[in-house]
């Protein structure tokens, strides 16, 4: 009996064991789960604070890292919920943004927040606890063709316009500073009759050179200037006494024939078979170089003929501004900008095989622009390379991309013939079906009389209009400015070309990865 007694007596010491351990426990509980809480609290807090960074830098990659810091504390502080013990934990000075990238175009940010757990219920040693969240900010390297429009329409008020809608457009898309990690460039692409490719930077000898490499040795010296390369004034279009070389000009063509498409996605060397130049009489052009002989016409592409005095004159259907080759550069594109003036003629699709040839990157290296980087390869397979060509037109005009320059051979005739509008309306077909096949997407923002009815409105919109359709399919668009020239429709067209910048910047994107 007083063995059962004692027995009954010492199990009160082991319940008051018991019941201690289970608060232990529950007080390790609780602790662990507030400090938990705690940490899942703040890890949604910097998932938000990551995304805002991210987003912030696709739109506006200018951004300073300070300036997204203090982003990324604002919303680190606003997002830690109602818990005021964490709020006194964590101040600005918790929250760092660090930033990393690699050669794959993809930018990373991470928002790391280190704050002290003290386990309230236990007290013992406070924690340090870090808990980050890192986006990742791939910028698609986009390289963008910029068409403007150097033909007798563009008188020096209009030119004005153009240059202040380039620069903005300009801006918006590399900043003002031409931000290499955003890996956007732009070409500037003038047009009118032609396309000017001389090579500003390089120079006249620079290219001469390029001349020989990209065109055939006929198309250098054409048959029907035989009769002035023998009195020694020239020796062939690639002296630099012509008058085109003479005045940084440079205009050529290739794959000319219907469906060739300028062969603007093949290498340049030795294909281009048509250099152009003008033979005119030097009142026409008053002020332009030019130089005379005796011969035969040389219009009619013979080498023989009746013999009279003629003259070949500084092209003023070339550009006098040339094509400005890829580039992250605003003041070189603000430069290239300055030198466009009124020119005469206008062959759209000539110049939009020269946008082609502005994004190719069979024009890459030495061969080509002189870039050994840009144009970068088409978007195929894994490559999210984006191509773009923004065009600006002026469709007022009663006929074009029927002259002679449209022609493959000199003396052949394209203009006035029966079916000229037919095969310009096919060439537009044709050029635009190859754009899409190399996932080139297409912008176009013209300018045109309010007539309706206007002849020169309406030939576009039957010659032009089904094959610019084509060009803008999927992503791209065709806008017609209400107004008749760029600068009375200047503020709509700014806007409508923000758009467009918005739209391409839509090609990045920003993704939590950690």
């Amino acid at each position: 009996m007083i063995r059962r007694r004692q027995q009954r007596g010492s199990v009160a010491p082991f319940m008051v064991l018991a019941i201690g351990g289970a608060l232990l426990a529950t007080a390790y509980t609780l602790d662990t789960s507030r400090m938990t809480n705690s940490a899942g609290q703040v890890k949604r807090a910097t998932d938000a604070a990551a995304m805002a960074v991210g987003n912030e830098r696709l739109i506006n990659g200018d951004q300073p890292l300070e300036t997204l810091q203090v982003l990324a504390e604002g919303y680190v502080l606003n997002n830690l919920g109602m818990d005021s013990t964490l709020g006194e934990q964590i101040g600005r000075e918790n929250i760092v943004l660090s930033q990393t990238s690699d050669d794959q175009q993809r930018l990373r940010y991470t928002v790391e927040v280190t704050f002290e757990a003290n386990p309230e219920l236990l007290g013992g040693e406070v924690k340090r606890i870090s808990v980050h969240s890192t986006v990742e900010v791939v910028a698609r390297a986009t390289e963008i063709a910029l068409m403007l429009p150097n033909t007798l329409s563009e008188n020096s008020t209009e030119l004005a316009a153009l240059r202040r809608l380039a620069k903005d457009f300009a801006v918006r898309m590399l900043g003002t500073d031409g931000d290499s990690d955003q890996r956007v460039w732009i070409s500037l692409v003038p047009y009118g009759q032609a396309v000017n490719v001389f090579d500003i930077e390089g120079g006249r000898q620079a290219s001469i050179a390029r001349l020989r490499r990209w065109a055939t040795g006929l198309a250098i010296s054409p048959v029907e200037l035989t009769s002035l390369f023998r009195t020694g004034k020239a020796s062939s279009l690639a002296d630099a006494r012509m008058p085109d070389l003479a005045s940084d000009l440079m205009c050529m063509n290739r794959g000319l024939n219907p469906g060739q498409n300028y062969f603007w996605d093949q290498s340049p060397s030795g294909q281009f078979t048509r250099v152009y130049y003008r033979a005119d009489l030097p009142e026409n052009t008053p002020g332009a170089k030019w130089l005379s002989w005796v011969g035969p016409n040389p219009t009619f592409g013979q080498a023989s003929g009746t013999n009279d005095t003629r003259f070949i004159v500084a092209d003023k259907g070339c550009p006098t501004a040339a094509v400005l080759p890829l580039t992250n550069d605003v003041d070189a594109l603000e430069e290239r900008l300055a030198l466009m003036d009124t020119g005469f003629n206008v062959n759209y699709a000539i110049g939009m095989g020269w946008a082609a040839h502005a994004l190719s990157p069979e024009m890459r290296g030495s061969n080509g622009w002189g870039d050994e980087e840009l144009p970068l390869d088409f978007a195929e397979g894994e490559q999210q390379n984006a191509k773009i060509i923004v065009m600006l037109a002026n469709t007022t005009g009663d006929w074009f991309d029927t002259d002679s320059y449209n022609s493959a051979v000199v003396g052949e005739a394209i203009d006035g013939t029966s079916d000229s509008i037919s095969i310009a309306a096919r060439r537009f077909e044709s050029l635009c079906n190859s754009f899409r096949q190399r996932n080139l997407k297409f912008h176009f923002i013209g300018v045109r009389p309010g007539d309706p009815m206007d002849f020169g409105r309406t030939l576009f919109d039957r010659v032009a209009g089904p094959g610019l359709q084509i060009c803008t399919q999927g992503t791209g668009s065709m806008t017609f400015a209400n107004a008749p020239t760029f600068n009375e429709g200047e503020a709509q067209i700014e806007n409508l070309l923000a758009a467009i910048a918005e739209q391409i910047k839509h090609e990045y994107y920003a993704r939590l990865v950690e």
